[in-house]
């Protein structure tokens, strides 16, 4: 790896007394015996090797499992493999769907001394841009990965460098019982274990550096934050934690949250595909009830989805009494989010107290700060004017069990409430301090928030340029070496020693947990068409006082030469770019005057300025397309009360309906989900260009199998992607009498890659339902690319 900067701080924090700091806590005896995480799943196959260490839940409800001791082979046998062909310290890529074989493959590397690198599933038979950007970056000379996947990767279209990558069907290592002899190098804790690329700008993927003394050091954090007992002396036959997570394994939480700390902690983790999740989100409450899981967590946007998704008869025998810790970050933590989850399953034995608001980035390997796993989650009402300014003023204070805003003291401000994220983790230390200046600042004021510790990394793969500039030196501290502290780019203060998170320093934009730049989606609205100018991208919404969950508003300026007339399909395509671009849903495209957006001197746009105007009604509208959703709703089936069957295989066959009835249907059901204009609406016009993104062909894909009663695909809206192809391809399924699932690999055989057919331990069901394909590929197809792959051109 590249040389450790001057700037990095020490492995391990010198004092971490204060009140920004959680008291240290004692070592685990896990923590203290081993420096490896592999070392650590070792220690478990001998001590546990029958007990289960991971079980997947396939889309069609199949559970596949594991034990330590399987698990543990299966890792050797990778590890022997990529000893034949790589020294310690190379980069090897890790190219799977959701499932057991990424676990395999992950842990693989660890026994090898091979750096990991997760990357998303790949696009069926298209181009892999993305991942060429990685392999070039890393270096990575070989990539793991499933038979299924690999032989749904068209090479006659992708670049050298991924075509030249040595591919490795991991699935197929490993069948045999004897578990293969390995070298096992011995590596210090400055070595790394694995490269986190950062999910925001798709263009430039930057890989942080996650050594083996970061990883331990953050997984033993949340094992203190988390409440959870070191079992490593004790009894072999304690009952294990089991903690439940659908979170994509190549993103930080999932990966670290979801995957590798159940196994720290010789727990079980429960796995499912992201797309199952969102497709039928009752399925991950179902399996928390059913495996009885203590711990399980999901962005914010998950508890606000269950809560609004999940109908009554889908929530009769739930139990959720078990569920002890309900971790929530990776976006905003929205009180009112946490209220309705609590008040919806309160019913099934979720107990509020249960939340655990945290905060954390790939730079800190996770966990940066979390509230004790004890605390009521502490929620804070201030005037949102004030948070602005800087100077944060207290408009009075609330509780998860408050239904309104009634505990707020002073009406008159417009009033935000804040959720706590706790302090910092044991050995960790947290600042606040003026972003130019580097200078801590008093409680209740607003800066950027510093971090040092164990858990911190060393910067950016390969990136010297950028590593100097995410050091901060902060005079007079010793919490870290030489004064020190990574520069997180995140804003916030502390009340009474508790962060709170207020915005991000360089207007990321965070929705349903995943970051998108700004200055990205401008670009993609710009060139939408011809006549459009610089424009600004931001989010509105989400607070006490202020309607609906959190929304993306476009504002762009317009040639002043471009007709009036021409302003409402303008509006259209940029809504149409940005979600084939990035899969969002712009709730509001507003067009201004040319030479009416805020800039800086220097030609910069001030989102935050331009935010403030759009809120104050004060910005020069041209024209505006507003296509807010509903604030609260149960579903959004027309005709139907009840959301998605549990499960699609046993879904009752209706009478068939004609093609008519079926546009009918879906014209209502269009109109209603995305608070379209009844004149908006045209049987010809893609779903994208009418803002169906990649959740909502999720949600109408499964009020589709309610409303006719057969078994569909999470891409179905997307094979066929206008109003009336679809309700053509639904008519011919409904009168046939076949399964969807069948029709559709006949006629899209481009967008579903290969199924395995063997029910081996690694197969994971159908492919075309996963997330990655689904949010990587379907949205980024021009109608052309659509007509083509489906064979109408």
């Amino acid at each position: 790896p590249p040389p450790m900067p001057a700037s990095q701080p020490n492995l391990v924090s010198q004092d971490a007394s204060s009140l920004m700091t959680q008291p240290q806590a004692s070592q685990g005896a896990s923590a203290a015996k081993y420096s490896t995480f592999d070392q650590v799943v070792s220690y478990w196959a001998k001590s546990r090797p029958d007990q289960t260490a991971c079980v997947f839940l396939t889309d069609d409800d199949q559970q596949l499992t594991l034990t330590y001791a399987e698990l543990d082979r299966r890792a050797r046998a990778v590890a022997a493999s990529l000893e034949d062909r790589l020294p310690p310290g190379s980069r090897a890529l890790l190219v799977y769907p959701a499932g057991l074989d990424f676990v395999i493959a992950f842990l693989g590397c660890q026994y090898a001394g091979v750096v990991a690198v997760p990357a998303t599933h790949p696009k069926p038979r298209r181009p892999l841009p993305r991942m060429r950007r990685i392999a070039e970056d890393s270096g990575a000379r070989v990539a793991l990965t499933s038979r299924p996947t690999l032989e749904s990767i068209d090479f006659n279209q992708q670049d050298d460098t991924v075509a030249q990558l040595e591919w490795i069907a991991t699935d197929e290592l490993g069948q045999e019982d004897e578990t293969p002899e390995i070298l096992a190098p011995i590596r210090g804790p400055a070595a790394l274990s694995f490269l986190q690329y950062t999910s925001g700008s798709t263009s430039d993927p930057k890989g942080v550096m996650v050594s083996h003394a970061n990883l331990m050091s953050n997984l033993e954090a949340i094992r203190v934050s988390f409440g959870i007992e070191d079992e490593s002396e004790g009894s072999k036959s304690a009952k294990p934690q089991v903690g439940v997570f659908w979170l994509p394994a190549y993103h930080d939480m999932g990966l670290i949250g979801g995957v590798l700390t159940p196994l720290y902690v010789g727990g079980v983790t429960v796995l499912m595909s992201p797309a199952s999740f969102l497709q039928r989100p009752a399925k991950w409450l179902r399996a928390i009830s059913e495996f009885g899981a203590t711990v399980s967590g999901a962005p914010n946007f998950a508890y606000d989805y269950c809560a609004r998704r999940i109908a009554q008869d889908d929530r009769v025998g739930l139990d959720l009494t078990q569920w002890r810790l309900a971790f929530c970050g990776a976006e905003p933590v929205r009180a009112d989010t946490l209220r309705r989850f609590a008040e919806a399953f309160e019913p099934a034995g979720f107990n509020a107290r249960a939340f655990y608001p945290c905060y954390g980035l790939a730079e800190a390997t996770l966990l940066a700060a979390g509230p004790d796993h004890d605390d009521n989650p502490t929620l804070l009402a201030v005037d949102r004017a004030s948070v602005g300014a800087g100077k944060v003023k207290l408009a009075g204070s609330a509780t998860l069990s408050d239904k309104t805003s009634s505990a707020v003291e002073n009406p008159e401000p417009i009033v935000q409430e804040l959720v706590g994220c706790g302090r910092a983790p044991a050995g960790h230390h947290l600042l606040i301090v003026e972003p130019e200046t580097h200078t801590p600042v008093e409680e209740r004021v607003v800066g950027e928030i510093l971090l040092s510790g164990p858990s911190v990394t060393r910067g950016y793969w390969d990136r010297t340029d950028l590593n100097d500039a995410i050091w901060a030196k902060v005079a007079g501290d010793d919490h870290a070496a030489n004064g020190r502290f990574l520069r997180t780019g995140d804003l916030g203060f502390f009340h009474e020693g508790e962060l709170f998170i207020t915005g991000r320093l360089k207007d990321v934009i965070v929705l349903r947990g995943q970051n998108h730049y700004p200055q990205d989606i401008e670009e993609t609205a710009e060139s939408a068409h011809p006549a459009l100018l610089p424009s600004a991208a931001f989010t509105v919404g989400g607070g006490v006082g202020l309607e609906g969950p959190e929304r993306l508003v476009v504002v762009a300026q317009v040639e002043r030469s471009c007709k009036r007339e021409e302003h409402p399909d303008i509006a259209r395509l940029v809504r149409k770019a940005v979600s084939q671009t990035h899969g969002l849903d712009v709730s509001n495209v507003v067009l201004i005057r040319q030479a009416t957006l805020p800039v800086t001197s220097s030609g910069k746009v001030q989102r935050s300025l331009t935010r403030e105007r759009y809120e104050a009604d004060e910005l020069r509208v041209m024209h505006e397309l507003s296509h807010a959703r509903p604030v609260e709703t149960t579903t959004a089936t027309p005709s139907s009360q009840a959301s998605a069957p549990t499960s699609a295989a046993t879904a009752e066959q209706k009478k068939p309906r004609s093609q008519q009835e079926i546009e009918t249907w879906l014209g209502a059901w269009l109109t209603e989900r995305l608070g379209l204009e009844a004149s908006e609406m045209s049987r010809d016009r893609p779903f994208a260009e009418l803002g169906v993104d990649s959740l909502t062909a999720v949600e109408l894909s499964g009020e589709l199998e309610q409303e006719f009663g057969v078994p569909l695909p999470a891409v179905v809206a997307w094979n066929h992607p206008t109003p009336s192809s679809l309700a053509g391809y639904l008519a011919e399924q409904s009168a046939n009498g076949n399964s969807a699932q069948g029709a559709a690999s006949d006629t899209s055989p481009e967008l579903t890659p290969p199924v395995p057919a063997a029910p081996a331990a690694t197969s994971e069901g159908t492919s075309d339902k996963e997330v990655e394909a689904l949010l990587a590929e379907i949205e980024q197809l021009s109608d052309e690319e659509a007509a083509k792959l489906l064979g109408d051109s």
